[in-house]
């Protein structure tokens, strides 16, 4: 009964055809002499099991050290054998074998720890609205900041380094990031000027400011995009952005790509305008119909993640989406504000096509309220994916717009 027993059981778990079930039930022994070999054979298991047991964590430990001291010890023979064929000093071979042996060791593995304390990092774009604030963050953190700009003089602290840069230009670019332990790209360009195209900001100065900053050592290199960057999209701007991430891949392996959704702050060009708006039009104009989807972050989040990510000790994601805790419809968005701000407005729905035909208008004027590309991002859902990390798994509670929009209503009481 037991010999069928084992059998009927090694079918289920097995998949094994009849014919084979049964040439197994042919070579076991006869019930008793098989009940009395496995109460033989129980301590024995029960011993293997126990040390098995014991021997996971060690086995799962030793695999990670191979890993690791594999390549490196690989590396110890390659650079050890070069030199000494070279005839260089000692000490010219020790320092060649460190330097590789750093660059293997941290790139075993995705989850690798590895101390990434920031001495010294480098903003471009650290005058602009969101690079401003991860100045801020760093220095608050303990780094040394440098802020590389065209602009200089607009950066925030005195005893924070300013840098001119001009991000065109590789030799300005390789001074502003030379000594640097991080890199952050926080340049955006929202309306083109003459040689400031998209295309020559969002990839070309992207592109050169990461091959720059792996050329001469950084150890890691944030890139700032927005959530919605497609390189296969007919718009110009969100293709370019698109087309930056992708080249700053190339030029960087290991890079970070941060992807806001659209950010507001008490100093934004979002919320504030918005709300502005809603104060003094008789009836509010909406993109379309109003249905397009949107995830506001808080700008200073946004900071502060950036500032954890080139300050953590575990290597972080290629990608972060960072947005805030709730979704709206762009008119519940309005009508959030509104409720928020004690308003009751007249919505009214306009076709995208006359929103393109205003913003073209709009963008002569030297800052203009409305642009293209604003226009393009509307017509798309811009929403945190699910299956990208955002500020949760850097350990940040986003704020919501209505917090920030009550505090800013009850200062300008």
């Amino acid at each position: 009964m037991l010999k069928h027993w084992l059998i009927d059981l090694i079918g289920h778990v097995s998949g094994l055809s009849d014919a084979q079930l049964r040439q197994i039930e042919k070579s076991l022994p006869a019930s008793k002499a098989l009940i009395d070999l496995l109460i033989r054979a129980q301590p024995i298991i029960e011993q293997a099991h126990k040390l098995y047991v014991e021997a996971e964590p060690l086995i799962d430990e030793a695999m990670k050290e191979l890993q690791t001291v594999g390549p490196a010890a690989q590396i110890l023979i390659d650079v050890i054998g070069h030199h000494v064929n070279k005839g260089s000093s000692p000490a010219e071979a020790a320092e060649a074998v460190r330097t590789a042996l750093n660059g293997s060791i941290k790139s075993v593995a995705q989850d690798h720890w590895i101390d990434q304390r920031m001495s010294c990092v480098t903003v471009f774009g650290g005058t602009g609205f969101v690079g401003r604030r991860v100045v801020r963050y760093l220095h608050e953190s303990g780094a040394t900041v440098r802020v590389a700009s065209r602009h200089p003089m607009l950066a925030e602290g005195d005893d924070i380094k300013q840098i001119a840069a001009d991000a065109h230009d590789e030799r300005s670019v390789e001074a502003a990031v030379a000594g640097a332990d991080g890199v952050v790209n926080a340049i955006s360009l929202c309306v083109e000027h003459g040689s400031d195209t998209f295309h020559s900001v969002h990839v070309e100065a992207a592109a050169r400011i990461a091959s720059v900053a792996r050329r001469v050592g950084a150890k890691r290199l944030v890139h700032l995009s927005g959530i919605g960057a497609d390189a296969a999209s007919p718009s110009p701007y969100i293709r370019s952005r698109g087309e930056g991430e992708a080249a700053v891949q190339a030029a960087f392996p290991g890079a970070v790509t941060i992807r806001p959704a659209v950010m507001f702050a008490s100093d934004d060009g979002f919320l504030t305008t918005i709300l502005r708006l809603l104060r003094v039009l008789p009836a509010y104009p909406i993109f379309g119909d109003g249905r397009t989807r949107l995830q506001p972050a808080y700008a200073d989040d946004v900071a502060a993640a950036i500032t954890q990510v080139l300050r953590q000790s575990k290597k972080p994601y290629p990608i972060y989406e960072l947005a805030g805790p709730r979704v709206y419809s762009y008119e519940e968005l309005l009508r959030t504000i509104a409720r928020t701000a004690g308003l009751r407005p007249v919505l009214m729905r306009m076709p995208f096509a006359l929103w393109d035909v205003l913003a073209g208008v709009a963008q002569i004027l030297p800052h203009p309220p409305l642009t293209r590309n604003q226009v393009e991002l509307m017509q798309i859902d811009t929403t945190a994916s699910d299956n990208l990390p955002g500020f949760r798994v850097l350990g940040i509670s986003p704020r919501s717009l209505e917090e920030e929009l009550e505090a800013m209503l009850k200062q300008s009481k």
